[in-house]
């Protein structure tokens, strides 16, 4: 069970890293540490007790993410492998449902967000250490293209659907785009579907 302090502490931590999130959406990145805990309501002390300064606040955004996203633990051992893309997106649905608004607020603070990165790399590397997947490709070079390629469309649809570009609910989204990525390796492993 996690103590009563180390919990304030993270909630501490998530509303100034939040708060430091929306600013840079509002402001442009142009704000101070006086800004943040003015609209967090919190004390200077208390920004410095957790905080050096603003880049400290950043580097507590990447690690954090980073926490959440790599890896991506996924057991694909008993699992039929034409449900991968499903297994991969329910996943990452269940990450991101966790805290939507703090995710959303990510993905709005910067079109070159961080976020978007950690996932990629985390799919990838779910995918690649998939023994299950790759015993079935048939040629390994086309299938990390076509797989960069899936990645980065499906990712590319998450950012829209977090700026609300994409009107259904997170659920409808992954499984459309589940017998999308279907359909786009289907040529490029053997037997598998």
């Amino acid at each position: 069970m996690i103590k009563a302090e180390y919990k304030n502490a993270i909630q501490t931590k998530m509303k100034i890293s939040s708060t430091y999130l929306a600013l840079s959406i509002e402001k442009k990145g142009k704000f101070s540490v006086t800004d943040v805990v003015e609209r967090a309501k919190i004390n200077r002390g208390t920004f410095y007790l957790h905080f050096k300064n603003l880049k400290e606040v950043e580097k507590y955004i990447d690690d954090e993410l980073a926490t959440r996203f790599h890896p991506m633990e996924i057991d694909f051992r008993q699992t039929d492998l034409s449900k991968t893309p499903e297994i991969i997106l329910n996943k990452l649905n269940e990450i991101l449902s966790q805290d939507l608004e703090y995710f959303r607020l990510v993905i709005n603070a910067s079109e070159n967000s961080n976020l978007m990165d950690r996932i990629k790399a985390s799919i990838l590397q779910s995918i690649s250490n998939n023994f299950q997947i790759i015993k079935y490709v048939s040629n390994y070079e086309k299938f990390k293209i076509v797989v960069q390629f899936i990645v980065g469309g499906v990712l590319d649809a998450y950012i829209d659907w977090f700026k609300g570009n994409i009107n259904c609910s997170l659920d409808e989204m992954s499984s459309f785009l589940s017998i999308l990525i279907k359909n786009g390796v289907r040529g490029y492993i053997t037997r598998a579907y």
